[in-house]
């Protein structure tokens, strides 16, 4: 649960928030009926193209061949899990629990992401629909750019928050 962390610098600022709702969906071999049915569930389509977003109902990520990152409130997860069920070897966990959310904003936002990542991300984050699983500060990441965001929010494991309270206390003191 975020704490209310926040780093700020005069260029950058990176605050904690609670990560709300998040599933992970994972499919084998789905079918373009399972992939419509689902989409049609969630309120928001399955896309297939990698490291790329869709909104709508809420904000599905794909972070594989065969998964996906869902978030915010997705239909009833009973209907989800029955869904998924029907499509072959499907899965659906709740991992919100489990995952901490940062969000960095500001003109310095991509400097400092950039600082960590060996990712451009000027060029692989270019537009709201593009999104990107990485090694950030030396752990794996999903850094998403959702639309509306003068920034970017970047998706870690729980088991790591405190490691990354200290990284980017530390690492927003360059930015003024």
């Amino acid at each position: 649960m975020a704490d209310g962390f926040q780093a700020t610098a005069s260029t950058v600022t990176v605050r904690e928030i609670a990560p709300g709702p998040i599933t992970t969906l994972r499919l084998r071999l789905p079918t373009a009926d399972d992939l419509a049915r689902i989409g049609t569930l969630i309120g928001t389509p399955l896309t297939t193209v990698p490291n790329r977003a869709s909104d709508g109902a809420v904000r599905v990520i794909w972070i594989g061949l065969d998964e996906w990152l869902i978030l915010g409130d997705t239909a009833p997860h009973a209907a989800l899990e029955a869904a998924a069920r029907d499509a072959a070897a499907a899965l659906s966990v709740g991992v919100g629990d489990g995952r901490c959310v940062f969000e960095v904003t500001g003109p310095g936002a991509a400097d400092l992401i950039n600082k960590a990542s060996s990712l451009d991300l000027n060029r692989v984050l270019a537009t709201p629909e593009q999104t990107a699983m990485t090694l950030f500060a030396q752990v794996n990441v999903v850094i998403d750019r959702p639309p509306g965001l003068d920034g970017y929010r970047l998706i870690f494991d729980i088991s790591i928050r405190d490691y990354l309270h200290r990284w980017f206390r530390d690492a927003v003191v360059e930015f003024g």
